[in-house]
C-alpha cells in the first residue's frame, strides 16, 4: 500500500489456510477439481461412555484432523437447512487406525500378552507409569462393528515405524464397554486418541438421542465443507451397565439362589463409601434363564437377587439341571434394558 493524493495498492490471491495454492508447471495455479481439493477433513463423531463429570449430553463428542490443519466449525441441523454452530475445534485429533485385529481380552486387569499396532498420521504418543494411567491418562477409543466404542488405557508405547505405534499394558473393556471388546476390532478400525483435542457436541438434554445432521465447515475464507454426517449421541452414557459377579447355588430345598453386584457409572470410582450412588429412579433388573439363547422364564425383580424356586425349575427344563444359563440387565429409566450380563453358573 502507497499512500499520496492517490492511495495505490497491490496484491497477489493465495489460498486461505497454511500454504498457498499449488502451482502448474508453467505457474499457473492449479484449479480445484471439487471441495475436497481445498477442504476434506477426517471426521469422526464418538457415543462414549460416562468418562469423567457432566451430564450424559458431554458424551457425544467429535475428532477432526486435516493436513493443513486449519480451525474448523460443527454445526447441526434437523434437516437440510438452519444449520446451527454448536462447537469450533481448534486443535487436530489423533484419528489413527489399526494395523492388525485386535481380538477380546480380558477385563478388570491387565492384559500382558497382547498389544495394539496403531498407525498415527498425525502426533505421537508416549508410556506413563501404571498409576498416570489408572488416573485416566492414555486413553484410545475403539470403534467396533456393532459401532460402540471400546475404551482402552495402555501404560506402554512405542514407535517401531515412522507414524506406527505399539501399545502395551493394556486394560480393556473400561468404562462398562465389555460389549464393544467381545465383537472384537478388524484390522482398519478407527481409534481415536482421547485428548483435549476430541470435544463435546454441546447437545441440550432433550437432543440425547435425537438423529441430527452435521456439517464441519473450515473457519474463514477458505471454501468447503464435510458433510452432512447422520448422528445422534448421548444415548450411551445414559445405558446402565452391565452387572457382575453373578453367582448361584442350590440350597437343601431344591431352589437356586441368584445374585450379582450391581455398578454405577457416576461417581462410582470412590473406595470410601459404603455404596455406590444409584444411577437411576429406582434399582430394578430383569433376569432371564435361557435355554441354549431362548430365555424361558423371564422376570423383573427390585433387589440383585432372585430365588429360582424348584417347581419353576420343573416347569421350564422338566429335571433340575447341573448348570444355569441366566442373563441379567438393569432397567433404566432413559434407556429400558441396560448392557446385559451373561453366565452359566454350575450347581
Amino acid at each position: 500500500i502507497t499512500d499520496g493524493l492517490v492511495r495505490e495498492v497491490e496484491a497477489r490471491a493465495i489460498a486461505a489456510g497454511d500454504s498457498p495454492a499449488p502451482l502448474l508447471p508453467d505457474g499457473r495455479p492449479r484449479p480445484a477439481s471439487g471441495v475436497g481439493d481445498a477442504f476434506a477433513p477426517d471426521v469422526v463423531f464418538l457415543d462414549l461412555p460416562v468418562l469423567g463429570s457432566g451430564g450424559a449430553q458431554d458424551f457425544a463428542r467429535v475428532a477432526a484432523y486435516a493436513h493443513p490443519w486449519r480451525s474448523m466449525i460443527v454445526s447441526s441441523s434437523e434437516g437440510s437447512e438452519g444449520y446451527r454452530s454448536r462447537v469450533r475445534l481448534d486443535r487436530p485429533a489423533r484419528i489413527g487406525t489399526l494395523v492388525e485385529p485386535l481380538a477380546a481380552g480380558v477385563a478388570g486387569r491387565f492384559d500382558p500378552g497382547r498389544a495394539i499396532m496403531l498407525d498415527l498420521p498425525f502426533g505421537g504418543l508416549s508410556a506413563v507409569d501404571t498409576l498416570a494411567m489408572l488416573n485416566g491418562a492414555n486413553r484410545l477409543a475403539l470403534r467396533a462393528g456393532s459401532g460402540a466404542w471400546e475404551i482402552v488405557g495402555f501404560a506402554g508405547a512405542s514407535e517401531v515405524a515412522p507414524g506406527r505405534w505399539r501399545l502395551t499394558r493394556l486394560l480393556r473393556a473400561l468404562h462398562g464397554t465389555e460389549d464393544a471388546m467381545a465383537s472384537g476390532h478388524a484390522a482398519g478400525t478407527r481409534a481415536v486418541v482421547l485428548d483435549d483435542a476430541v470435544l463435546p457436541l454441546g447437545l441440550d438434554v432433550e437432543e440425547v438421542g435425537r438423529l441430527s445432521n452435521w456439517l464441519v465447515e473450515p473457519v474463514g475464507m477458505t471454501p468447503g465443507q464435510a458433510g452432512p454426517f447422520a448422528f445422534a449421541g448421548g444415548e450411551r452414557a445414559l445405558t446402565p451397565l452391565a452387572p457382575v459377579h453373578l453367582r448361584g447355588r442350590r440350597d437343601v430345598d431344591g431352589a437356586v439362589r441368584l445374585s450379582w453386584i450391581r455398578r454405577g457409572r457416576i461417581d462410582s470410582d470412590s473406595w470410601l463409601a459404603a455404596e455406590i450412588p444409584l444411577d437411576e429412579p429406582a434399582e430394578a433388573y430383569r433376569l432371564d434363564i435361557l435355554s441354549g439363547a431362548v430365555p424361558v422364564r423371564s422376570v423383573e425383580i427390585a433387589a440383585p437377587a432372585f430365588t429360582y424356586p424348584a417347581d419353576q425349575e420343573l416347569a421350564d427344563f422338566g429335571a433340575p439341571q447341573a448348570a444355569l444359563s441366566i442373563r441379567v440387565r438393569q432397567l433404566g429409566r432413559a434407556i429400558p434394558l441396560g448392557l446385559p450380563a451373561r453366565a452359566t453358573i454350575l450347581l
